[in-house]
């Protein structure tokens, strides 16, 4: 990966990991559904622009929108508010790297070398061994629900690995105005007391929701799609395990997430995964 691809990596994890405590904010003070489509909305407007035809990709767009857009968008703001432990989601969210691995060899057929396999294994331990920290185990519920969340991430990024011809403002463009409706009427069916909580909404509510969109929609998500269409699955995926140390601070400084010896020690072995992750590659003398 080049210098610039990996500046760019670690800006959108950390992006994403600061992401996870304003999603929370948010669905503090909104509901999950709507929440989304209020983000959507506002992206829908600034990128009318950007639309263009897309003629011959209608069916991926459309399932990186409903996968995307509408499932892991969907199950990570209702598992945000049920929890009360940032810290811990953004842990259980990295499933989504053996998930997108795994996903890759069988539909994509990209090659994972034993070095590559090792390193996964290394930083997805270091998850797992924070996972298994007593706090995780008091959120089952949304715990279930996020790892719902990650396997349609995973989905979502084999979708992506098939696009051409279309840029990051275009996709992000037609993501938020195919997931509109359908997250809409979720919305509508199941959120109760749905205006009251809009209407008696603090400005933090509202400063969350605007940074959402920028730090977890378009530098995220839209960086994701730059850097996957440019490396394999297999490359991508495990950087962005950066994504949950920047999280875990993130709710420690504002939320009070307890910082526990499993979380510290989880930390450095995601991070040394993240490292020979980072510097291996096809070419490399060593690996």
């Amino acid at each position: 990966m080049k210098p610039i691809h990996l500046f760019f990596a670690i800006l959108i994890a950390s992006g994403a990991g600061t992401n996870w405590v304003g999603a929370k904010i948010s669905v503090d003070y909104f509901p999950p559904f709507m929440t989304i489509v209020m983000r959507f909305l506002i992206i829908a407007i600034c990128l009318l622009p950007w639309l263009r035809s897309i003629k011959g990709q209608v069916f991926n767009v459309f399932m990186v929108a409903i996968t995307l857009g509408v499932f892991q968008f969907g199950f990570m703001f209702l598992a945000l508010r049920l929890s009360t432990d940032v810290s811990t989601l953004a842990i259980t969210n990295q499933i989504y790297v053996p998930l997108s691995v795994i996903l890759a060899v069988i539909f994509l057929g990209e090659k994972v070398n034993f070095f590559r396999w090792l390193a996964i294994i290394i930083a997805f331990s270091g998850v797992i061994f924070m996972g298994f920290d007593p706090i995780a185990l008091s959120h089952i519920d949304a715990i279930l629900i996020v790892i719902l969340s990650a396997l349609f991430l995973s989905v979502s990024s084999i979708f992506m690995r098939r696009l051409s011809d279309i840029n990051v403002l275009q996709l992000q463009g037609w993501i938020a105005i195919i997931a509109l409706i359908p997250l809409f009427l979720i919305s509508l069916l199941f959120e109760r007391h749905l205006w009251y909580e809009l209407e008696t909404a603090s400005w933090e509510g509202w400063a969350a929701l605007i940074y959402g969109i920028f730090a977890g929609s378009l530098i995220f998500h839209g960086g994701w799609y730059y850097l996957i269409r440019r490396y394999p699955v297999s490359i991508v995926s495990p950087l962005m395990l950066l994504m949950p140390i920047v999280g875990i601070l993130s709710g420690v400084i504002v939320y009070g997430d307890e910082l526990t010896y499993r979380i510290i020690i989880g930390g450095i072995l995601t991070m040394v995964g993240v490292t020979i992750i980072t510097f291996m590659n096809k070419n490399s003398k060593l690996f």
